[in-house]
């Protein structure tokens, strides 16, 4: 499985249930990276999309611990999806387990955990790469954050993508590779 996140330099994800910055290059590098592939993510993910509505042309996986969590919001976008002609799935599991169970005949490299920060920590064991959007964007205030990779001695940086620019904010795409079991 491979987990794909966007951090400021202190591995900072989000404040307040929202992203800390939102930056179209990487928007557009995880729709084409996690395109016709399987996304795990907690509820609390899928509520932060518009209309609640699970990624189109994916295989949704949202981990909830209660049911009354289904959204009926995310379910209608599911039917018009369908009724569109679309190829989008969503499934509801109440464990990490049961989670891995859905995945099992996948192949590990489309299989994509995407967030929020518990779900990240769950599946991380699981993981042997990482899609880390390193941006310098300050985190001030920042409430949620992801493992400092670099700094676990279980990772290690095995690409670093060119610096690129949005409105001030330096960001770069990298990769990380498991070296410890």
């Amino acid at each position: 499985m491979i987990e794909i996140v966007n951090v400021s330099r202190d591995w900072a994800i989000g404040k307040r249930g929202q992203l800390l910055i939102h930056i179209p290059a990487d928007l557009r590098y995880f729709r084409q990276t996690t395109a016709g592939k399987v996304c795990i993510m907690g509820s609390t993910t899928l509520e932060s999309f518009p209309r609640m509505a699970p990624l189109k042309g994916r295989v949704n996986i949202v981990l909830i611990d209660d049911a009354r969590k289904i959204r009926p919001e995310s379910l209608a976008a599911l039917e018009a999806d369908r009724a569109a002609g679309g190829s989008t799935e969503l499934f509801y599991v109440r464990s990490p387990e049961e989670a891995l169970e859905a995945v099992r005949d996948y192949p590990k490299d489309d299989v994509f955990v995407i967030g929020g920060a518990s779900i990240y920590r769950l599946f991380l064991p699981y993981c042997d790469t990482c899609l880390v959007t390193h941006n310098d964007y300050p985190s001030d205030g920042a409430d949620t954050f992801y493992p400092d990779l670099a700094a676990s001695g279980e990772w290690q940086l095995t690409e670093e993508g060119e610096p690129q620019e949005y409105e001030g904010t330096t960001f770069r795409f990298c990769r990380y590779e498991r070296i410890l079991p």
